[in-house]
């Protein structure tokens, strides 16, 4: 990265050390701060509140001042989505610009993607002009200042963010963004909101000092308690049944085999129970899916998840499963573990204080990055196995990889048996995504009710190869696609999605952005022209002899759907409808290929 260039004038002792930026206002120390804060990409939506952002990002261009590229974005939502899976990927911080309220209304959904996935995004919006017409640069010129300002547009944002902040005058703006990006980047990480006014960021100013990121620091991840860790290090190795749950511990990748190491010690199954935020544990280990189910466990290990089961009342003595166990590697979150069970957690905020109310039950919880108290567990739990705990451990794996050999092969059979069905089978789908996925991939998963055969048949082992959203806002994947093909050109990127997600994504404007930045991906559809919230779910409570069901369920379904491959040629994509089994795998083979020729593709399936 290109050095910042320093003004003449010497530092004040108070700011020795600090980065001076030789920009001439405000908003040139704004970018810079951003650039060397680690921030790569502005994702960018026009608006004439934030236009000062295009001057000054162009002009350190031409200069050779640090700066973060503008990447142009057609819908808030889409620049916010892709910041998203911007960081996701590349471990670094992502920022948007868009235009003063409405912009950040246009944010929609995303902003509760970006909190819920605690992602570190930097959000600026403009704030409009207050100033007097004719009194200062970038002051009112038009009737349309009057009628954005709010009486705090930050309120928008305060519930999704970590900090929320508004530059004004007597602010060292430089300061501000480090600030911000200090506290986006130290655990635990969260999106920050900042507001600019267009007269402050087309303000003069004078040297612009301030200091860099790494001069205000950013947190360092905590390391857990050595007598929490020894209690769970003695509960798991005494335990008849371990299950670890997982959530988002993968978010770190080189937890990934620090997981692996402690489960393979005492031989403890590992499931996500229902959800997988990030690839937390390898896909093909024996160990994951292949029961027991929390609810028959004796000891229970939560690793960084919000919500890893759903409470019924009180917690039951006996939670053993039906004789019937053929969806065990689909566990069900609903099913509690039991009373007599102990409950440990690990997180960097094992309280989960962001959520107002949490009644889950927690014998012993451990602040800590799931890294290093999970080095520590393995180091712990490797000091004090004996010769009779390594020979259960190995019975267990064992008897989960004889278990997992005969799931893999009925889900083959399963696939096969489907694959002449009309509509198409979303099990036959899903093998086929599943065998075109190579494993320097990386995946997206927003197929929602069919992700458990996504999940089945895709396999994901490398780390920081399999991304889910983080929360539970539609939408998200086109945009995050786009954000982790601009973090990983090389590789593959796919997006499986549900129909009614994928046009809640804006999948037009999507495209448009993928093929006019270079950035091609590949996604499947599964289209069932239905909303499962409207349908299933009103069955759940209603029946299907209900009034909705009897009415073929109004408002939850969309039949017939829209034509998806046409849009997407329409926005210069590859794009084919399938709905005959035997043309299931051709298309996606085209697809791929039209992505590694540069192009985006989208392939949409029919199923029942």
């Amino acid at each position: 990265m290109t050095e910042t260039p320093t003004v003449a004038r010497e530092a004040a002792p108070r700011e020795e050390g600090w980065t001076h930026c030789a920009g001439d206002e405000v908003a040139d120390v704004l970018v810079a701060a951003m650039a060397l804060g680690g921030i790569d990409h502005l994702f960018f939506t026009s608006g004439s509140d934030i236009l000062f952002f295009q001057e000054a990002v162009a002009k350190a261009q031409a200069t050779g001042r640090p700066t973060p590229d503008i990447v142009t974005t057609m819908h808030e939502t889409i620049a916010l989505n892709a910041a998203l899976g911007n960081t996701m990927v590349s471990g670094r911080p992502a920022a948007t610009a868009v235009h003063v309220d409405v912009g950040t209304l246009n944010y929609g959904c995303a902003l509760h993607t970006a909190f819920g996935g605690s992602y570190p995004v930097f959000m600026v919006s403009g704030s409009p002009a207050k100033g007097y017409p004719g009194t200062r640069k970038g002051a009112r010129d038009h009737p349309i200042y009057w009628i954005q300002e709010r009486f705090d547009q930050r309120e928008l944002a305060r519930s999704y963010t970590k900090w929320i902040y508004r530059l004004e005058l007597q602010d060292n703006p430089g300061l501000v963004v480090s600030r911000g990006l200090q506290l986006a980047l130290s655990p635990p990480q969260a999106p920050v909101f900042l507001t600019v006014p267009r007269e402050v960021a087309m303000s003069p100013v004078d040297g612009g000092s301030f200091p860099r990121v790494e001069q205000l620091g950013i947190v360092r991840p905590s390391g857990p308690d050595p007598d929490a860790i020894d209690e769970l290090a003695g509960w798991l190795l005494a335990a008849r049944c371990p299950v670890i749950i997982t959530g988002r511990g993968g978010r770190d990748p080189s937890s990934v085999a620090e997981l692996v190491r402690v489960a393979e010690l005492v031989g403890a199954s590992l499931t996500d129970n229902g959800f997988r935020d990030r690839l937390n544990f390898p896909s093909t280990h024996p160990l994951l899916e292949t029961g027991p189910a929390p609810c028959e466990a004796d000891v229970v290990l939560v690793i960084d998840r919000k919500v890893p089961w759903v409470p019924r009342g009180e917690r039951p003595d006996d939670g053993a499963l039906p004789d019937d166990r053929s969806d065990l590697d689909l566990a069900d979150p609903a099913r509690a573990p039991r009373k007599a069970c102990r409950i440990a957690w690990i997180a960097e905020d094992p309280a989960i204080t962001e959520l107002p109310l949490l009644e889950l039950a927690g014998d012993l919880r451990i602040a800590s990055a799931p890294r290093l108290a999970l080095r520590a567990l393995g180091d712990a739990l490797q000091d004090r196995i004996d010769a009779g705990g390594r020979e259960r451990a190995a019975e267990r794996i064992r008897v989960a990889k004889a278990r997992k050999d005969e799931l893999r092969a009925r889900y083959e059979q399963d696939a096969h048996a489907a694959s002449s069905r009309k509509p198409i089978d979303p099990r036959w789908l899903s093998y086929q995504v599943g065998r075109i996925v190579g494993k320097e991939a990386i995946f997206l998963d927003e197929a929602l009710s069919n992700a458990r055969f996504v999940r089945r048949y895709v396999d994901t082992d490398r780390p920081a190869s399999f991304f889910a959203q983080g929360g539970s806002g539609g939408g998200w994947g086109s945009g995050a696609a786009i954000g982790a093909k601009l973090a990983e050109p090389e590789r593959d990127v796919i997006l499986a999605s549900g129909d009614g997600f994928y046009a809640f994504g804006l999948p037009t404007i999507a495209l448009w952005t993928a093929v006019n930045h270079g950035l091609p991906y590949m996604a499947v559809v599964y289209v069932n022209a239905r909303y499962t919230t409207g349908t299933s779910q009103v069955v759940d409570f209603y029946g299907d002899d209900g009034y909705a069901a009897a009415a073929d369920f109004p408002g939850g379904r969309f039949d017939p759907p829209p034509d998806f491959a046409a849009e997407a040629r329409a926005a210069g994509a590859h794009g084919e409808s399938v709905d005959d089994p035997q043309d299931v795998e051709a298309a996606l083979v085209r697809a791929l290929a039209a992505t590694r020729d540069g192009q985006p593709a989208v392939v949409a399936v029919r199923i029942p």
